[in-house]
């Protein structure tokens, strides 16, 4: 277990702490920096995630903890092994080859020889670098570097881990590889605590995350709440997240193979499929799924309907029309009525999906199963309508 009570660091920097949700800091010279006091616990065997934009104090507070700047806490609780990857390339002299690098960094870790022969043909492997190994580190780039202080590091016996940017280094299968890694590491008793931009990341690995913003922590909770409340307020303010901050990979979610969609029926009032209605019509949507094995919890199914420029025009679901139940094995029916469904005329795209939740799992891209864009439907207009995106009912008068 991990504890940390009031931890205070201030000191000066070059440049200012930023805002939350700005995509740029402004460059001072001489602005002080604070973290205000912060407490968490981090349990065995958990995931700890701690996110905000460049300068809000991430990486201070894992340099705190690891003690390489000064700082000042209540009370501080270490578990026995701890160790840290910030700034992996200090460890690297560019005249040593990569397998003497290891060699180095194991000592400056503390660790005896005997210990890295045990593991360092697997962290060779992992680190994919094959017969580079044997070659001067001034001949690799900056992700090969990474690749390989990442690879030594995971396969380190540690209680604690205190990790930066995982997923900022090597390409997509290494990244996986790394994620994979972690997980295997907590769920056989590991704490992790990480700071990152990425939510995909954060979602993955951490029940519990910290937001920041300019040393203060705005939210601290359960990770999907986090998650839910940054997204929210990045709406709200008119911002953007990047799509490296919202993830970048599909990773491998087994439980796609609970639950499937087997097929949706657009339908009009009638209850007559339909692939043609006119403005203001009416259009259920039957979704029927299967659950092949067990109880699927409180899942989530999501409506979008995007215009075929790409334009995205409702969407909706189950959770944001309070209605929350649980599936049992075998086959299921649902429905979403849209009344009135007020569109200017046009070609649109159903999209149908199933989630475990509403956000995290949206950042994770982890669907149960998902249609995407794969229903037509046309909306029909006459020219009293009007044009653009929705019909609003107008009537006209001559006043005088």
């Amino acid at each position: 277990m991990f504890f940390v009570k009031n931890l205070k660091i201030s000191y000066q920097s070059e440049k200012s702490a930023g805002t939350l949700f700005s995509q740029a800091d402004l460059l001072q010279t001489e602005s002080k920096f604070n973290l205000d006091e912060l407490t968490f616990e981090i349990k065995s065997g958990q995931g700890f995630g701690i996110v905000g934009v460049n300068g809000s104090g991430k990486s201070s507070i894992l340099k705190a903890i690891a003690g390489l700047i000064p700082s000042k806490c209540d009370e501080m609780i270490l578990p026995k092994k701890v160790i840290t990857a910030l700034d992996l390339n200090l460890f690297f002299h560019p005249d040593f080859s990569g397998m003497d690098n290891l060699f180095t960094m194991n000592a400056v870790y503390a660790k005896s020889d005997d210990e890295l022969k045990e593991s360092i043909d697997e962290i060779i492997e992992f680190s994919g670098l094959g017969e580079f190994i044997h070659r001067p580190v001034r001949e690799y780039s900056t992700g090969m570097k990474m690749r390989l202080g990442i690879a030594y590091i995971l396969y380190q016996d540690f209680d604690l881990l205190l990790i930066d940017e995982v997923l900022a280094v090597g390409d997509l299968s290494f990244q996986r590889r790394c994620l994979s890694f972690l997980k295997t590491k907590i769920e056989n008793g590991a704490s992790v605590l990480i700071c990152s931009h990425n939510l995909e990341e954060i979602a993955q690995l951490c029940t519990e995350t910290i937001l920041l913003d300019k040393g203060k922590t705005i939210f601290q909770g359960k990770t999907e709440e986090v998650v839910e409340y940054y997204l929210k307020e990045c709406e709200k303010r008119g911002q953007y997240i990047s799509a490296f901050e919202i993830g970048r990979i599909r990773p491998m979610w087994e439980g796609k193979e609970q639950l499937n969609i087997k097929n949706i029926r657009v339908l009009d009032r009638n209850k007559e499929e339909v692939e043609h209605i006119c403005v203001g019509d009416s259009i259920h949507l039957e979704i029927n799924l299967n659950v092949a094995f067990g109880v699927v919890r409180n899942p989530l199914i999501r409506v979008l309907i995007h215009r075929n420029d790409g334009l995205l025009v409702f969407g909706v679901n189950n959770y944001r029309l309070n209605q929350h139940f649980d599936i049992c094995e075998g086959d299921a029916s649902f429905s979403f009525n849209l009344e009135h469904l007020n569109l200017q005329a046009s070609l649109y795209y159903i999209s149908i999906s199933v989630w475990p939740d509403e956000y995290c799992s949206m950042v994770t891209e982890e669907a149960f199963d998902e249609h995407y864009m794969k229903y037509k439907l046309y909306v029909n207009t006459k020219r009293k309508d009007g044009t653009g995106i929705a019909y609003i009912p107008c009537t006209f008068n001559v006043v005088k």
